[in-house]
């Protein structure tokens, strides 16, 4: 029997999936109205994947609508305002 520690694993790290969350859960998350957030997946607006060809149920992965939401936010976050004066920057 050996005292040597266990080797460790090299290679690509192990990744749990995620799980995909409701329409109800990701609209709570993104503080919108249900039907408001089923109309932008619709659209493409925001990232959704439509299960089964009707494209009534769809998927929405947390991951994903908070990049969007982060995204969303910087976006039309109002412009820097240019240094006036001796600003030394």
């Amino acid at each position: 029997m050996s005292t040597q520690p266990s080797p460790i694993q090299r290679g690509r790290p192990r990744t749990i999936p995620e799980a995909p969350v409701s329409s109800q859960y990701a609209a709570s998350f993104l503080n919108m109205h249900p039907k408001t957030l089923l109309r932008k997946a619709r659209e493409g607006s925001l990232p959704a994947h439509p299960v089964g060809r009707d494209r009534k149920r769809w998927h929405f992965y947390l991951s994903e609508l908070d990049h969007w939401l982060r995204s969303q936010v910087i976006s039309v976050s109002h412009p820097r305002r240019q240094p006036q004066g001796d600003y030394i920057g």
